[in-house]
């Protein structure tokens, strides 16, 4: 395991938090919607992972009524399998519960096998499946 601090992002963390995003997924988020989240001009809350003060990965959190949706989770792939992504998922349930959501949901590729079990591990179940939710239609 290696250990992070984890603690919420800030506009000056757009760098790293791109920099995740980009070696995560394809397409990934646009940069523009980074900056505007990190910047304050939206509901969505960024924690951030850190070791040595440099960012390994980062969730995103948007509070929808008495739920929270982790609308993003990443891990720099270096530091995958290192129980990051777990200790990110385990600060965003906290945060979830002081902000008063009752419950968390997320949306996983159905190819994500990996990221399904580590879902599984703490608890969420599959409550559906959104066909073509991806723009690679998966």
């Amino acid at each position: 395991m290696l250990p992070v601090e984890i603690d919420f992002c800030s506009p000056a963390d757009v760098d790293a938090v791109w920099a995740v995003e980009e070696a995560s997924f394809w397409p990934p988020w646009p940069r523009a919607v980074i900056e505007r989240d990190l910047a304050g001009e939206s509901d969505y809350l960024y924690l951030c992972a850190r070791a040595g003060g440099r960012a390994l990965g980062f969730a995103v959190l948007q509070k929808r009524g008495p739920w929270a949706e982790l609308a993003n989770i990443a891990v720099l792939p270096l530091y995958r399998k290192r129980v990051v992504a777990s200790q990110l998922l385990a600060a965003a349930g906290e945060i979830a519960s002081e902000i008063g959501c009752r419950a968390m949901s997320l949306r996983v590729r159905v190819s994500n096998t990996g990221a399904a079990a580590l879902y599984r591990l703490f608890g969420f179940s599959p409550a559906g499946r959104e066909r073509e939710y991806y723009a690679d239609g998966e």
